[in-house]
């Protein structure tokens, strides 16, 4: 939470859950949708060594250097969204399509 308010990325992600199963929630902004912002998160921690479906799962396995590492690739990456969205080129810098839904609603 602090890294969030740090960057100011509060209008783009959220933690929720309970304290011992928190969740990481990206949100959508007027110009890009939270599936556009995901695809740029996930590409930019999968870069740091962060293997993660976006949600911020930590559990009791993970060691004090897995969180260390997670919250340095967090410190690094919500900047980069932050000047994504602001810039208006968050399309621009992704390096694969963005993601889209696996079910839709009839």
């Amino acid at each position: 939470q602090r890294l969030i308010e740090k960057h100011d990325v509060t209008d783009l992600i959220r933690i929720s859950g309970h304290p011992a199963w928190t969740i990481l929630t990206i949100k959508e902004t007027s110009q890009y949708t939270s599936l556009d912002i995901k695809t740029l998160f996930l590409q930019e921690v999968f870069k740091r060594g962060i293997l993660t479906i976006g949600t911020h799962n930590i559990s009791c396995a993970h060691t004090k250097e897995d969180v260390a590492q997670l919250l340095k690739a967090y410190d690094e990456v919500f900047p980069i969204l932050r000047s994504a969205v602001d810039d208006s080129n968050l399309l621009n810098i992704l390096e694969t399509k963005p993601l889209v839904p696996l079910f839709k609603v009839r």
